[in-house]
C-alpha cells in the first residue's frame, strides 16, 4: 500500500506533502479541508498482491498511534481511483 496523489479529483494544486525532506519518512500527499471538524483526506492504493490478499478475504488493519490522547474519529473507505471520497462533517454529538 502507498500513498498516492491526487489526494482527491482536482485536489494537487492545494495539497501538502507531510514528511517532505524527511527521509525516515514516506512523503505523505494530503488535504486540510475547510469545515469545521477539519478533516485531512490521504489516499492510498493497493499494490496488486494487496487488492489479491483483500479478494481472497484478507482485512485491512489500520493502526494509530494516540499516544495516551483521547482516540480521534476516521474513517475508511474503498473509492475509484478518479471519484471524490465522501466527506465527514463534524458529527452531531447531540445525537450519540
Amino acid at each position: 500500500m502507498y500513498p498516492v496523489s491526487p489526494v482527491m479529483p482536482g485536489s494537487k494544486e492545494i495539497e501538502i506533502v507531510l514528511g517532505e525532506g524527511q527521509p525516515q519518512y514516506i512523503p505523505l500527499p494530503a488535504v486540510w479541508i475547510d469545515s469545521p471538524a477539519r478533516p485531512m483526506v490521504i489516499r492510498y492504493r493497493l499494490t496488486e498482491e494487496e487488492r489479491q490478499a483483500v479478494a481472497d478475504g484478507a482485512d485491512i488493519v489500520m493502526q494509530q498511534l494516540t499516544f495516551h490522547s483521547p482516540f480521534q474519529p476516521v474513517n475508511l473507505q474503498v473509492v475509484g481511483r478518479d471519484e471524490m471520497p465522501v466527506l465527514i462533517e463534524e458529527p452531531n454529538l447531540e445525537a450519540l
